[in-house]
């Protein structure tokens, strides 16, 4: 590693969220929206946009990760929260201590289920994407240097494409096309900050880091089985044969993907890495430099805690939709050799490629012409965050049934395998 201006920024950003968090802690004036529930469901696929409001089973987690207080949030490792669509926020599933072979406290970098609804209408564009964008990005300056930025945790956010999206701390979508029925990329806010997280103190609420939906209700039951952590590289010797993990399971802490699986992936499509991960110890070099970010599961062969290819020789292997933190290249005409904002589909079995949805291929090319920007002072990329897929409604549970959907296997069932709608 070595130094990179993101340092400063990091711990600048640290520092005032530690404040805005004593001064929340200091108020006598309760703060925070209480969550409230609602009914349960399935998603009903259409080329309709269902609101966050309806939507079951909804989390996320933030950077730095934070707890839910009386009167605001407060710093806390790997604490994953539930939100109502409504402003409501209740403290969800934790990981601290779940990893045998890495007891390391970290910050949860994505969450999904491992049986992610939507997964395959997401591909086929019978879905809708929802996607957040990175409170950090980095500027290419015109000399050639690099000076990290800010994005606001609210929108408007213009991109190129003439559509406005929202802020870090806000959630985005992009609708599918649905045989012609939607236009290519059309894209909008989908959960605006005070739906996901109405507390109201300054500096506390940033980005939304990780996303997950269509669990069961209450959400603080917990959805989220599947995650990953801030700096994969830094699990070095946690995973088989001493390598680092980019995705572990939920609950057993055990690895479910390994770093080298993500990187093989990238490189296939985006090249040997040449650049380097800006981070808070330093700059990250090389095949290190990967590191996941964004993440959708659908974990259909085998093990249910096993990331591979279908165990009876057929094709359905386990897929992933990912994404990885943005990494900058100097030698590139771009100066970029992944914009964070690629997102890619991985199956089992090695087959990768870029997720195609909205008419439209997400790979480097369109981040650079969509979510960059050329200014007088340099050009910036934003970074994918998160990502989860929505429908256009929601269908009771029993209606559910009676129309041929997947069903839970027991009523408040938490952490359970999903499938297809």
């Amino acid at each position: 590693m070595r130094y990179c201006p993101t340092r400063l920024l990091s711990q600048i950003k640290h520092t005032a969220y530690a404040a805005g968090a004593a001064l929340a802690i200091a108020s006598t004036a309760s703060a925070t929206v209480p969550y409230g529930s609602l009914a349960g469901g399935l998603p009903g696929v259409g080329p309709g946009l269902a609101p966050p409001s309806i939507v079951p089973g909804k989390e996320y987690s933030h950077n730095l990760d934070h707890t839910i207080t009386a009167v605001g949030t407060a710093p806390f490792f790997e604490q994953v929260v539930a939100w109502d669509g409504s402003g409501g926020v209740a403290n969800g599933v934790n990981f601290v201590g779940e990893r045998a072979s890495y007891l390391t406290r970290s910050e949860v970098d994505a969450i999904a289920n491992r049986g992610d609804y939507l997964f395959n209408q997401l591909k086929s564009e019978r879905a809708h994407l929802v996607w957040s964008f990175d409170d950090t990005y980095h500027s290419i300056l015109p000399g050639g240097g690099v000076a990290p930025g800010v994005l606001p945790p609210t929108g408007p956010v213009s991109l190129a494409n003439g559509n406005t999206v929202g802020g870090a701390a806000e959630l985005n979508y992009e609708l599918g096309l649905w045989g012609g029925a939607n236009a290519p990329e059309t894209q909008g806010v989908w959960a605006k900050a005070a739906e996901i997280n109405a507390m109201p103190t300054a500096g506390e609420f940033v980005d939304i880091d990780g996303v997950e939906l269509w669990g069961p209700e209450p959400a603080f039951t917990a959805d989220s089985d599947k995650y990953s952590l801030d700096i994969d590289m830094l699990t070095t010797g946690a995973g088989p044969g001493g390598g680092a993990v980019s995705v572990w399971n939920g609950g057993s802490g055990t690895p479910y993907a390994s770093h080298a699986t993500i990187a093989a992936a990238v490189v296939s499509l985006l090249g040997p890495v040449s650049g380097y991960l800006p981070s808070v110890n330093g700059a990250i070099d090389g095949i290190d430099a990967i590191n996941l970010d964004a993440l959708m599961v659908r974990e259909v062969a085998g093990e249910m805690d096993d990331f591979g290819r279908d165990p009876t020789g057929g094709g359905n292997h386990d897929e992933i939709i990912f994404s990885i933190r943005q990494i900058l290249d100097p030698s590139s005409s771009t100066g970029y050799y992944a914009t964070g904002s690629e997102l890619f589909v991985l199956d089992g079995a090695g087959s990768v490629s870029f997720l195609k949805h909205g008419g439209h291929a997400w790979d480097k090319a369109y981040a650079l012409t969509t979510f960059g920007t050329q200014t007088p002072n340099g050009r910036f990329v934003l970074d994918v965050n998160a990502i989860e897929a929505v429908g256009q409604s929601v269908v009771p549970e029993p209606a559910a049934a009676a129309l041929g959907f997947a069903t839970l296997a027991t009523a408040g069932a938490v952490r359970r395998r999903r499938r297809e709608v």
